[in-house]
């Protein structure tokens, strides 16, 4: 009961301080426009800077997908992690939504600079949805690989999560703020998921594991 309440008390801290920092960026939109201004018109029409995002979040997908097949096969205990991550990932999705549906930021590239390739009116700009999923992801992928990749490799996964954040940026479609807030939400609200759930997932698993010797007996 005390280490749940610690986890509670630890994960709600850690919410109440991304919430601080979410507002605090917002607080620099001015800032963030400028950025903006001074990027975008420079970059916008780079030949696959539009692909970048959407492929690179393929790619973390798959990597979440290969390492829990992995972990199922070799290294089950560690599965049970890697699942409620991805609970993390979705409950900072849906956060996300909630955030834009609330604040509701017009995208940059129908305010700032007019692009040809701006998502639709009343989809909204901040935070950034792509970089919320892509740093939560990763995030999983760091938390729940240990002994299974190298610092390199966690390191990589990390940089491609920052890569499809900063692509959003460059083509135009979120400001620099939007970014840095979803990667704030993505990683916060994944990790406080964790904190708050992984301890009572292995008390469960532990506990059916110390059922199984029994049933055999009585079988």
């Amino acid at each position: 009961m005390r280490t749940s309440a610690r986890s509670a008390e630890r994960a709600g801290m850690m919410l109440i301080a991304a919430a601080v920092v979410v507002v605090g960026l917002y607080l620099l939109k001015g800032v963030s426009g400028a950025l903006y201004r001074a990027i975008v018109p420079h970059t916008a029409e780079l030949p696959g800077v539009g692909l970048i995002a959407d492929g690179g979040l393929l790619v973390l997908v798959a990597l979440y997908a290969v390492l829990a097949v992995y972990l199922w096969r070799n290294r089950p205990t560690q599965l049970g992690d890697l699942l409620v991550g991805g609970v993390g990932v979705v409950v900072a999705y849906v956060l996300s939504e909630v955030v834009k549906a609330f604040v509701s930021e017009d995208r940059p590239c129908r305010t700032q600079v007019a692009l040809p390739d701006c998502p639709a009116p009343g989809d909204w700009s901040f935070p950034s949805n792509h970089t919320v999923i892509a740093v939560g992801i990763a995030t999983v992928i760091v938390l729940a690989s240990e002994k299974v990749l190298s610092a390199l490799q966690r390191w990589l996964v990390v940089a491609l999560a920052a890569l499809i954040g900063l692509a959003r940026v460059l083509q135009g479609v979120h400001y620099p703020h939007d970014v840095l807030a979803g990667a704030v939400v993505g990683s916060t609200v994944t990790i406080a998921v964790v904190v708050l759930l992984v301890p009572w997932a292995r008390g469960k698993a532990q506990a059916l594991r110390s059922r199984e010797p029994a049933a055999d007996v009585e079988s």
